[in-house]
């Protein structure tokens, strides 16, 4: 049963998002899996047009809601400390080598540039505001990375409810 759209089987949004999700059982972690590619954190001012960078963090988020909704069931947002761990998979640029140590090489010069861990975290942690926990201020431990993938990109998120802040 979907949770988000709250029909069974053959719904698209569990067809395009797959079956990844889990809730531990006494509902202290929840993990899930986003597929696609990550986007940074973006400022739109509220002059002008929507820029296309903010544009595509609406989407993601989106996607992120999605996953979370499904993950959680439905249950109620959590209160006291959360702690966040975060893996954003980016996509291999085309114009990267193909050679093995060249690639190595290129990925270590790449990794560092822009856009910035935090500013992926940020976008994600806002999308689960109001849908895992109540406010992202409750957040007291955030856990991020992110990394080129010879794979499809993709985002993993762990949110874990913190029963005694140490």
């Amino acid at each position: 049963m979907c949770a988000l759209l709250g029909i069974s089987v053959g719904c698209r949004c569990c067809a395009r998002y797959g079956n990844k999700e889990q809730r531990d059982a006494v509902t202290n972690k929840v993990l899930f899996t986003v597929p696609g590619e990550p986007c940074p954190w973006t400022v739109w001012t509220r002059r002008g047009p929507k820029p296309v960078g903010f544009e595509n963090m609406e989407v993601w988020q989106e996607a992120i809601q999605v996953a979370a909704i499904r993950a959680c069931g439905g249950k109620p947002l959590w209160e006291g400390p959360i702690k966040l761990e975060m893996e954003f998979w980016r996509q291999i640029l085309h114009s990267a080598p193909k050679k093995p140590d060249s690639l190595a090489r290129w990925k270590e010069r790449h990794i560092i540039m822009r856009p910035d861990c935090l500013n992926y975290a940020k976008a994600a942690e806002d999308a689960l505001k109001g849908i895992i926990f109540n406010d992202d201020r409750q957040v007291v431990a955030l856990i991020s990375s992110k990394q080129y993938s010879l794979h499809a990109p993709l985002t993993r998120i762990k949110v874990e409810r913190l029963l005694a802040w140490q």
